[in-house]
């Protein structure tokens, strides 16, 4: 009995010293790669100040999706697995998580200005060549048909009848509770859904530049969540060419007319007036009537500001009909505004 217990204990410091062997040639394998060291997530930044300037500091995946950072001597290591026996502390789960959070950050805000500034470039393309076109078919006209401050109770109606004449439009749309039905309503059915604010409160959007951004980056964020349009067409409350905002900042709106279309927003205005704002529920032959005025004047292209504003403007509904006439009985060809489309802008 005795000489099989002395028999085990001789096995099992055989198998000890394999063990340690293993872990010295690792160790070896590590110093021929230049691996100085690694941390888990939760207490590696803490060297990261501490590292002579020819070392590195990466970060890479381990087991388990835990995040380790690894400080290299060179540039060559890209990865380095987890120790299968390192446990996930409640620390440094939470820090992975912030870290992955704000790197998904870091990328949507890359591809939001990279988008928007594709979208600026391809509007000035666009706009040297509509000159063209127009000069070589001055038969060519585009209207875009322009609905501000829905989604309402009104806008399921509109969309009917924009289905029923086939033509498409653009909803420039700010914050209303539990319409995202209508949000989705307006994209599915093939319209275009842009940005016009969130609260809609001049003392709120024009006071400050970093105020209205605040506004426009909420329903910006809003609009994408819902409906998964990342919109960088917008229109200014008031539009661009407003006085009311003078109240609250003399220079605002030349401000923030630059700063957008610095920031890749392309603004648009509106160069008929249905007058639909101008009352509550106002006369649907007067609305007709403002339009054909305007259709009158032969311009190529035409903005045509309605509102989707529920109790206040059905008669906008019951006007849709025949404004959609009259401007295809002028010879428009009615289209939803893109990064494309020529754009309408005042100027004071």
């Amino acid at each position: 009995m005795k000489k099989k217990n002395g028999r085990r204990v001789s096995v099992s410091i055989i198998v000890i010293f394999v063990v340690l062997a293993a872990i010295v040639s690792v160790g070896i394998f590590a110093t021929s790669s230049e691996l100085v060291s690694s941390f888990t997530v939760g207490n590696g930044r803490a060297y990261d100040s501490m590292l002579p300037t020819d070392y590195d500091f990466i970060e890479t995946d381990g087991k388990n999706g835990v995040k380790y950072y690894v400080i290299t001597k060179n540039s060559t290591l890209t990865t380095t697995a987890a120790p299968a026996s390192e446990s996930i502390t409640e620390e440094e789960s939470a820090t992975t998580v912030a870290a992955t959070s704000k790197a998904a950050d870091t990328t949507k805000a890359t591809r939001k200005t990279t988008s928007r500034t594709t979208a600026a470039t391809a509007t000035t393309t666009r706009k040297t060549i509509t000159t063209t076109n127009r000069i070589r078919n001055s038969d060519e006209k585009v209207a875009y048909l322009t609905f501000d401050d829905g989604p309402s109770i009104n806008t399921e109606k509109l969309l009917d009848i924009l289905d029923q004449y086939e033509v498409k439009a653009t909803f420039f749309v700010i914050y209303h509770k539990n319409m995202e039905k209508k949000y989705k309503a307006i994209v599915n059915r093939g319209h275009t859904i842009a940005l016009h604010s969130y609260t809609h409160s001049y003392s709120k959007i024009y006071r400050t530049e970093k105020g209205y951004y605040e506004d426009l980056n909420k329903i910006h964020d809003y609009v994408e969540k819902v409906t998964g349009v990342d919109s960088n067409i917008i229109r200014f409350p008031g539009g661009s060419s407003n006085t009311v905002s003078r109240k609250y900042n003399k220079t605002i709106m030349k401000t923030l007319k630059q700063s957008v279309t610095d920031n890749g927003y392309i603004f648009h205005d509106w160069n008929i007036d249905s007058t639909d704002a101008s009352g509550i529920n106002r006369d649907p032959d007067l609305l007709v009537e403002k339009v054909e005025a305007g259709l009158k004047k032969k311009k190529p292209v035409v903005n045509i500001l309605m509102h989707d504003t529920g109790k206040s403007k059905t008669t906008t509904v019951e006007a849709l009909p025949r404004i959609i006439e009259a401007v295809q009985a002028q010879g428009y060809q009615i289209e939803p505004l893109t990064v494309d489309s020529e754009v309408i802008q005042h100027t004071w």
